[in-house]
């Protein structure tokens, strides 16, 4: 009798409606979420160093004893407006050649707002800052991604000489010099930097997405394996009991529905296996297999010969071993005649060895595509498959090596003898 399921309440009502009326919204992933709000954080620094630099410039400019030198400080606006274009062309992936331009004319500015003051007294430190970013798109522009850390030193390296020199000329003070010394690097470390933490978290994204890929395409080829391991030798026994019920159907009543019942049977068993395969849950025991076996070539007329025991193994070597004796199995019957099989276990060693061996093999016997993933399987573990044909023999090998045990921990001597005493 089967018992009533208690009536949903009104909120479990409600929060299914709900769930229905929102099931086309679906939650954006956290790491494309966070990437893309990485990606406008480094866009508004790397396009905001321009208008920043822009700004010390004109500070600068601006506290100038003798005021703001209208050539000098379009030179600085001029320079940091192209070189601003040049980070955006940059951003956007487009055409080195425009950059190129807009850099060397950015660079020539630069030098022109230099004269320019130098001309009208001396240069105070309103410079540093479109270097910098001169230096960074130099940087991005003329060097390679693993060497760029290398072009802005030397950049930063340029500038300092270039100041150094001004200094011993009379053109700049010591406290222009320092600054200039100390905005260079930091414009253009910051900037390169941040481009570079981008890039990295762009390829952790391809690789996070790469990786979910191949483990998608790895569970379906678990899948597709487990599938022609467990269902393969069922559907042959099916097949097997069918035609001997379908050959005694007339002369032998009872046989024949004695088969159809096994049919019935071991259908229950394969749809029973299915589900575990699909969940993930089945596990493979070698003396299960072996029974299984066993049970199989006697239904088929074969005599069989199998070990009484099979050895207390991990289960990882004990799945490996009955996939090969269930393979072993479903091709002999599959593919040969035979009126005989043998299975043996061998431990020597650290090794064992399970051997499969019958007779009635046909002559152009070739391994098939489940003996190729059983020895990719095998050879996995540290182990491997061998098959061969030898005067209608047919035999299948496949060795594994056998867990280590740790041994447990001897005693101290001294506690040793103290218990004796």
């Amino acid at each position: 009798m089967r018992s009533a399921r208690p009536a949903p309440s009104a909120s479990a009502t409600a929060g299914r409606a709900a769930g229905w009326l929102n099931h086309r919204v679906t939650p954006e992933p956290a790491p494309a979420r966070d990437l893309r709000r990485l990606r406008t954080y480094t866009f508004f620094t790397v396009i905001g160093s321009g208008p920043l630099a822009l700004a010390m410039a004109a500070l600068f400019l601006a506290g100038a004893d003798d005021g703001v030198r209208p050539l000098a400080a379009g030179a600085a606006v001029g320079s940091v407006a192209l070189c601003t274009a040049g980070l955006a062309l940059h951003w956007h992936g487009q055409g080195p050649w425009r950059r190129r331009l807009l850099w060397i004319a950015s660079l020539a500015l630069l030098f022109a707002g230099v004269a320019a003051e130098a001309a009208s007294g001396e240069i105070g430190p309103a410079w540093g800052a479109p270097a910098g970013l001169i230096a960074a798109e130099g940087a991005l522009l003329w060097s390679l991604p693993g060497r760029r850390s290398l072009a802005v030193l030397l950049g930063t390296a340029a500038a300092g000489a270039l100041s150094a020199l001004a200094m011993q000329l009379g053109y700049m003070n010591f406290g222009a010099l320092l600054t200039t010394a100390v905005l260079v690097p930091s414009i253009a470390v910051g900037i390169v930097c941040q481009l570079w933490h981008y890039r990295v978290a762009q390829e952790l994204e391809q690789a996070r997405g790469l990786a979910a890929d191949l483990a998608v395409a790895e569970e379906r080829l678990r899948f597709a394996a487990e599938l022609h391991d467990v269902q393969g030798g069922h559907l042959q026994a099916i097949m097997l009991k069918a035609q001997v019920a379908r050959r005694f159907r007339d002369t032998d009543p009872e046989l024949a529905a004695a088969e159809v019942q096994a049919v019935e049977e071991l259908a229950r068993e394969a749809l029973r296996d299915m589900r575990a395969v699909v969940g993930g849950y089945r596990k493979t025991a070698l003396a299960d297999e072996i029974d299984s076996a066993a049970r199989l070539l006697k239904s088929a007329g074969v005599e069989a010969s199998v070990p009484d025991k099979a050895p207390d193994l991990d289960e990882d070597t004990e799945r490996l071993l009955g996939l090969l004796v269930r393979e072993a199995t479903t091709n002999l019957i599959r593919h040969a005649e035979p009126t005989s099989a043998n299975v043996s276990i061998v431990e020597v060693d650290a090794q064992v060895t399970v051997t499969v061996v019958n007779d009635g093999a046909p002559e152009a016997t070739e391994g098939g595509n489940g003996l190729s993933m059983l020895a990719k399987r095998f050879d996995e573990a540290g182990g491997s498959v061998e098959h061969a044909l030898d005067n209608g023999e047919w035999t299948i090998r496949g060795t594994l090596p056998k867990p280590v045990v740790p041994r447990p921990r001897q005693a101290p001597r001294a506690a040793t003898r103290a218990r004796r005493r």
